[in-house]
């Protein structure tokens, strides 16, 4: 991803850079933050990526850019609730739909941002949100912005990736020492190491927070192999930049995000912990 004249902090890159995968970003996005401004900013960006058609982008010159960043691009459409209403409504929603099948009129690819999804976006406008993400159009690009992504509907968080940008990583000691275990478990030669580590996702009180910890430091891995700053630990941060490959942190940032949503989902423990193992597994034995 280009930042060049973009003025994002290394947070920011960081936790957008994740998303890029050979040139593509996922279809649905969750941008999480305190800071509308800032998911805002980001929201632009990555649709300025979405309709970009060149290899190093968002490039910032090329037309189309241009147009995105004045928010007149026209395969670009933020969303808003129609005259007084505080939210959208299913007619809205049923709209989006129709028109996410439309051919774009000048780029590649389709853009739809959502602001304050987390407030706007009813249960039932999300219930009938919940085909199209499940069952996208090719290239179109779906960036719900939210204060609080844990008020959406789990089958909706299920079916986007989720970021936080600009979150302080305020975690607990024994979290934080829980995802240091599963980390170093990732990381070490031994199966056994991490399936020990994984253990103590069996208590549901601590497990998103420890998994949200494994991200952060998954993530201050990422952070290191494309020169940025890590957020939480440097020293763990240097062992996974050198361990493995961009690639492989971003899959192993994206199978912990749906590792953190099938427990909510009150999946058999025993067999998520076996199943992620070997997934992490998996995922460190890439060539």
């Amino acid at each position: 991803m280009n930042f060049k004249n973009f003025g994002f902090d290394s947070s920011v890159q960081s936790a957008l850079s994740e998303l890029e995968n050979n040139g593509r970003i996922p279809h649905a996005i969750i941008l999480e933050s305190e800071n509308k401004d800032t998911a805002l900013d980001a929201a632009k960006y990555l649709a300025m990526y979405a309709v970009c058609p060149q290899s190093d982008k968002p490039c910032g010159t090329c037309i189309h850019c241009k147009k995105a960043s004045l928010m007149s691009h026209p395969d670009i459409s933020y969303a808003y609730p129609e005259k007084k209403s505080k939210t959208y409504s299913i007619e809205q929603i049923r709209s989006i739909t129709k028109d996410a099948y439309i051919l774009p009129n000048e780029a590649n690819a389709k853009v739809y941002v959502f602001e304050e999804a987390d407030n706007r976006l009813s249960v039932i406008a999300q219930n009938s949100f919940l085909k199209l993400l499940e069952e996208p159009p090719k290239n179109v690009h779906f960036i719900l912005l939210c204060e609080n992504a844990q008020r959406l509907l789990v089958t909706i968080l299920s079916r986007c990736t989720v970021v936080r940008l600009n979150q302080k990583a305020k975690i607990d000691e024994k979290s934080l020492e829980n995802a240091h275990q599963i980390v170093n478990g990732i990381i070490s030669s031994r199966e056994y190491d991490l399936l020990i580590a994984l253990n103590v996702l069996s208590d549901k009180q601590i497990s998103d927070e420890t998994l949200f910890a494994v991200r952060i430091l998954l993530r201050d891995g990422l952070a290191i192999s494309v020169g940025g700053d890590f957020l939480l630990d440097g020293i763990t941060g240097k062992k996974l930049a050198s361990r493995f490959t961009k690639e492989q942190i971003i899959q192993m940032i994206e199978l912990t995000q749906s590792s953190a949503i099938k427990i909510k989902q009150n999946i058999n423990i025993n067999l998520l912990t076996t199943w992620l193992c070997g997934e992490y597994r998996r995922i460190s034995w890439q060539r």
